[in-house]
């Protein structure tokens, strides 16, 4: 088999089963983690940003890679590091020692690493990834990664119903560090295509010089800074104060995760024929619009979170998918350590200045609730509307980026709507006309025949 396609293959199941881990420090999982080691609000604010507070590092991956010479051994150094530190959470529990000081600790040292590691790692699957059909391929992979969170959070939500407290998130930070293991083996497995790499000074400014690169990089800061304000508090909310259970919640994941194969395949193969950065801003117009919906988000309207769930879905996927693959298109033909490095650190920077601010915000804010007509608000929910004007603002930004973009996503449905009615109109015109022919050759036989006669 090719090494390439090896390394493809590879990359999905390394990656589903990495997720064994990282969904443990995510989403209503991760809120109920750190909820267990007794963390206060701005603490899970910033454990909620940390993958992405964590590229502050990004700045050191190129200089990392000229030491150690090799993409690849690079990689394994810095994965070695993040998935052998999971194994201090179960220890930590086991023995008791559940401060948020040192869940804060360990998952900092976690997503250090990783983030280095995601560097190499983009690196060489961006040498080895199709060059035609990227977007099908990493959408292909990532309805996989779907298939198996989805069964992974089932399993964990059922754990911790049926084994509340602490012993029940030993369980399943136990099962994720076996994960986390497995999946360091699996990138050892990895093909390193011959990669030169760049020694020179400056790396850095010319970046910075580079006009297509930087309206991304000013999108993708702004993006990040909007989304950490509120990030794990969508989830405190529905945990803390709408009280709702880890069973109810893993169900809704499972309702989310069947719509969200069905719009990675969609926007897969759309993305190829219209551009990623098309179907990009179709899922931040998206993500805009839903947040509105949890300015009204209490127990009595519980019914809100399915609407959410739908829209958030269709929103999230085509980002997720497309935020990558917009990248990669400006990252083509050029030095990827220096971009991906300076792109993770901005973000970074702009997601712990989010979080900061959210975490100060939401710890003052929560201690206030107000009925207005039967309805109560809770005092959190003002970062909500805040995030929304600020997603808006995000959209802006991005119009400004310059990839290969034939047509909005909404153009697209428009185009072929019009394509569909103008066959649907032509059809009886063209009966008519096929009825009208077969008449005339059934008159012009019957004249034929009289004749002979």
């Amino acid at each position: 088999m090719d090494k390439n396609r090896q390394t493809r293959i590879l990359s999905v199941f390394e990656g589903a089963i990495y997720n064994g881990f990282f969904l443990i420090t995510q989403g209503f999982l991760g809120t109920g983690l750190a909820l267990e080691f007794g963390a206060s609000e701005p603490v899970i604010a910033l454990i909620g940003v940390l993958p992405s507070v964590s590229q502050f590092i990004q700045l050191l991956a190129p200089s990392f890679l000229r030491i150690v010479k090799s993409r690849k051994r690079a990689m394994m150094i810095c994965a070695s590091a993040s998935r052998l530190s999971t194994a201090f959470i179960p220890i930590t529990l086991a023995l008791g020692i559940n401060r948020q000081s040192l869940l804060l600790t360990i998952l900092a040292f976690f997503s250090l690493a990783a983030s280095l590691t995601g560097n190499y790692w983009v690196s060489i699957i961006r040498d080895v990834a199709p060059l035609k059909g990227a977007a099908r391929f990493f959408s292909i992979r990532n309805v996989i990664f779907t298939f198996t969170n989805m069964f992974i959070t089932l399993f964990y939500a059922f754990i911790l119903d049926s084994v509340p407290g602490r012993m029940g998130f030993i369980l399943i930070t136990a099962f994720g560090v076996a994960s986390a293991l497995v999946s360091l083996v699996l990138l050892g497995f990895h093909n390193d295509p011959p990669h030169e790499i760049s020694h020179g000074r400056g790396l850095f400014r010319a970046v910075t010089k580079d006009i297509r690169f930087m309206p991304y990089l000013r999108f993708y800061s702004f993006w990040s800074f909007s989304i950490a304000i509120t990030s794990p508090f969508f989830a405190y909310h529905e945990l803390v104060n709408m009280k709702l259970d880890y069973s109810f919640l893993s169900i809704l994941n499972v309702f989310s995760s069947l719509l969200t194969i069905l719009f990675y395949l969609l926007w897969g193969k759309i993305a190829d024929k219209i551009g990623s950065q098309a179907v990009l801003e179709f899922g931040v117009l998206g993500a805009f619009l839903k947040t509105i919906l949890w300015l009204f988000m209490d127990t009595g309207t519980v019914y809100l979170l399915y609407i959410d769930t739908f829209i958030g879905t269709a929103s999230w996927s085509a980002i997720n998918l497309c935020l990558f693959t917009t990248m990669l298109d400006l990252l083509s033909g050029v030095d990827a350590q220096s971009y991906y490095a300076l792109l993770s650190f901005t973000n970074g920077a702009s997601a712990l200045v989010g979080s900061l601010v959210g975490g100060f915000f939401a710890a003052y804010l929560n201690r206030f609730t107000w009925m207005v007509g039967g309805h109560r608000f809770f005092g959190i929910q003002i970062l909500f509307f805040v995030t929304f004007v600020l997603r808006g603002v995000s959209l802006i930004f991005l119009k400004r980026v310059k990839t290969r973009k034939v047509v909005s996503v909404s153009g697209m449905v428009f185009n072929s709507a019009a394509v569909l009615a103008n066959r649907l109109a032509a059809r009886p015109r063209e009966l008519i006309e096929v009825l009208v022919h077969k008449n005339k050759a059934k008159q012009r036989k019957e004249r034929k025949n009289g004749k002979s006669d």
